[in-house]
């Protein structure tokens, strides 16, 4: 059975939120005594490519919005167990209170252990229905301040909230972007479009809760079936609660 790769997507760890500096590690520390990779995004880029085969069981991690905890709590926890991360930044909010600063970033980056990628320039300033003024510039604006302070290609895209509309796909190739990433459940495979990827929210460090996700999302078939069923599980709630379908991001 073809396996799929799993992309847990975290925000904030913090000992004042649900996921805490302590139950992240325990998380992690489960996935390693479990004999999964801790796969990049590129390395996941080549399995939907087909160039990559995934002979044993494998994770990709990623964060979105780019907090200052992500320095505090989790660049140590990531230094500690040597587990590569990509951490999309909102860069008009580099350098706010509460957010990750240049300074830290190129720290994080120089380590080799965490790539940065883009999560727009504006993030619509964090209200869901505000529309984008110009797409195009704020991926073209985005990726052109990280790549100017890290001397580094930023090739990853995560879309706030995983909203995204299908001709925005080919917009982000056109940018330069090799991936982008939504909050969509199923599975990453060989075939998979790499402007589609799929990851997992993570709201809890129950272990348990993630052993049942990692038994849905390992391999192809059951991974796309969860998908295609939560999906339509969400769309129910979001009839009823008259909400949006994306999660936060």
């Amino acid at each position: 059975m073809k396996r799929s790769v799993p992309v847990l997507l975290y925000h904030h760890v913090s000992p004042d939120r649900p996921i805490t500096p302590s139950g992240f590690e325990a998380q992690l520390r489960f996935l390693l005594d479990q004999q999964y990779r801790c796969f990049s995004m590129g390395d996941l880029l080549h399995v939907v490519r087909g160039e990559k085969a995934v002979g044993q069981p494998a994770f990709v991690l990623t964060f979105d919005d780019g907090y200052r905890d992500n320095w505090e709590h989790v660049f140590p926890i990531l230094e500690k167990l040597s587990i590569p991360a990509t951490i999309y930044l909102v860069t008009e909010r580099v350098g706010a209170e509460g957010f990750l600063t240049w300074a830290d970033i190129k720290t994080m980056a120089a380590s080799g252990l965490v790539t940065f990628g883009s999560h727009t320039h504006t993030h619509r300033h964090f209200i869901r229905q505000q529309p984008y003024e110009n797409l195009e510039e704020e991926l073209r604006q985005s990726k052109s301040l990280i790549e100017a302070h890290l001397h580094a290609p930023c090739e990853h895209l995560a879309w706030p909230w995983g909203d995204y509309e299908s001709s925005w796909l080919r917009l982000a190739k056109t940018v330069g972007y090799a991936t982008a990433s939504t909050t969509l459940s199923g599975a990453n495979t060989a075939g998979t479009n790499p402007y589609e990827l799929r990851r997992i929210n993570v709201r809890r460090e129950s272990i348990d809760w993630m052993k049942s996700r990692l038994r849905w999302n390992e391999f192809a078939v059951p991974s796309a079936a969860f998908g295609f069923f939560y999906g339509w599980d969400r769309r129910l709630k979001v009839w009823w609660n008259r909400e949006s379908p994306y999660s936060h991001g």
